[in-house]
C-alpha cells in the first residue's frame, strides 16, 4: 500500500511539474514575440505624395507596437543623385506608447533640389525591434528660388508681345536666383498647330550669376507661319531646380 501511494505521489508531482513548465515556456514566448505594425495613411497634402522645397511635408501614420514605441525616424533621400543632402528627423514624443497616430510636418529646405525621392518611416520599439515603411515622393522646386520678370519680348510690353517672321525678337528682363544660374532656355511653339516647327534657344552665358540682366536677340525664321504662339522662358540653377514663365506671343 505504501508503495502504491509513493507511485501515485511521484506521478502527480511529474504531471504538476510538466504543467508549470509548459505555462512558463508559453509566458516567455509571449513576452518575446513583440510586433510593430505601421500603416502610412497620408504623405503630402491630400496624400498627393508631393512636397515643395521651402515648405513642409505632411505625414500621418497609424502605429501599433506591442513592445512600446521608442522612436520614430523619417528619412528622405534622392532616388537619382546620392550627392543630394538627405533630410532626416527623429521624433521621441511617442516614447512609451503602445499605439499612436503619428502626425507630423517635416520641413523641406528651400534649397532642396527638385526631383524624385524615397521616404523611409522607421519605428523602433523599446525591445529593439525595427519596422520601416517606404513611399516614393516628388519634391517640387521652391517658388521662392527664382524671380523672373521679362519686360520686353519682341515688340510690345506689358503682355502684348509679338514679333515678325524674318526678324530678330528683342528679349529683355531681370532674373534673380538663390543658387547660381546654370542655363536659360527659350521655347516658342504654335498654340493651334503642333506640326509647326518650334523655335528654341539655350543660353549658357549667364552661368554662375545669381542676378542677371537678360538681354538677347532671338531670330524668328523667315518661313515661320504667322499665328498665336506660346513663349516659354525657363531658368535652371546649378542644383537642377528650374522655373518656367509663359507668355502669349504672336508672330506676324
Amino acid at each position: 500500500m505504501k508503495n502504491k501511494i509513493s507511485k501515485y505521489a511521484f506521478l502527480f508531482a511529474l504531471a504538476t511539474t510538466s504543467i508549470f513548465t509548459s505555462c512558463s515556456n508559453d509566458d516567455d514566448s509571449s513576452a518575446s514575440a513583440h510586433t510593430i505594425n505601421v500603416d502610412l495613411t497620408e504623405v503630402g497634402s491630400g496624400n498627393n505624395l508631393q512636397a515643395t522645397a521651402g515648405e513642409d511635408l505632411h505625414l500621418e501614420a497609424e502605429i501599433l507596437a506591442t513592445g512600446k514605441i521608442a522612436s520614430v525616424v523619417v528619412e528622405i533621400h534622392s532616388e537619382t543623385n546620392a550627392s543630394v543632402p538627405e533630410i532626416t528627423e527623429t521624433f521621441n514624443d511617442y516614447n512609451g506608447l503602445l499605439n499612436a497616430t503619428f502626425h507630423k510636418h517635416v520641413d523641406i529646405p528651400a534649397t532642396q533640389p527638385a526631383g524624385t525621392y524615397h521616404l523611409h518611416l522607421t519605428v523602433t520599439d523599446q525591445k529593439g525591434n525595427v519596422k520601416t515603411v517606404e513611399a516614393e515622393i516628388e519634391i517640387l522646386a521652391s517658388s521662392s528660388l527664382f524671380s523672373i520678370v521679362l519686360t520686353e519680348i519682341g515688340h510690345g510690353t506689358n503682355g502684348n508681345f509679338h514679333a515678325h517672321a524674318g526678324e530678330e525678337a528683342h528679349i529683355e528682363g531681370t532674373i534673380t536666383s538663390v543658387n547660381p544660374i546654370a542655363t536659360i532656355s527659350i521655347e516658342i511653339h504654335n498654340e493651334s498647330d503642333a506640326s509647326v516647327q518650334e523655335i528654341e534657344a539655350i543660353y549658357n552665358n549667364y552661368a554662375g550669376q545669381t542676378t542677371a540682366n537678360f538681354h538677347e536677340h532671338l531670330m524668328i525664321p523667315a518661313n515661320q507661319p504667322a499665328g498665336d504662339y506660346h513663349f516659354h522662358f525657363t531658368v535652371t540653377d546649378n542644383q537642377g531646380n528650374s522655373k518656367t514663365v509663359e507668355y502669349e506671343f504672336a508672330i506676324e
